[in-house]
């Protein structure tokens, strides 16, 4: 599944940039996450629980591209009792008069028994991301 947008933010773009690249504000993006574990600037993981089940599943992260501060690519991959999620975020700042404008897009793999979610995960997905945006637009002070 792929999901994507635009936004405006009322911020310069370096500010924009510093908090996407950060693990502790991209850990909000994802709900009923715990225990953050960040190995340095571009790896980190952290574990998430499954809705409506006891099982947890670690997710790795790679920031893999960054073009500070126009654009990053970042690789999210878990796997976990017959569940796997391989998700790929990409986004792109541009200054538009005094704002910054954003692209972004995710693209959203589910394995194995998240396979058969897929669609009623489409809409949850889109509601998180739209969360996601308006709590980076608050804490950019917009």
């Amino acid at each position: 599944m792929v999901i994507g947008g635009t936004r405006e933010f009322n911020a310069p773009r370096e500010r924009v940039w510093q908090l996407l690249v950060d693990p502790k504000v991209l850990i909000d993006f994802l709900p009923h996450v715990q225990d953050l574990n960040v190995a340095d600037d571009t790896h980190w993981s952290a574990e998430m629980r499954l809705p409506k089940s006891p099982f947890a599943l670690t997710l790795n992260f790679e920031l893999v591209e960054q073009t500070p501060p126009e654009h990053a690519l970042l690789n999210a991959k878990g796997k976990r009792l017959g569940a796997s999620v391989d998700v790929r975020t990409a986004f792109d700042l541009t200054d538009v008069e005094g704002t910054t404008a954003m692209a972004w897009s995710a693209d959203i793999g589910l394995g194995g028994m998240l396979n058969r979610l897929a669609p009623a995960l489409q809409p949850v997905a889109e509601r998180q991301a739209v969360k996601f945006l308006d709590d980076l637009e608050r804490r950019l002070g917009g």
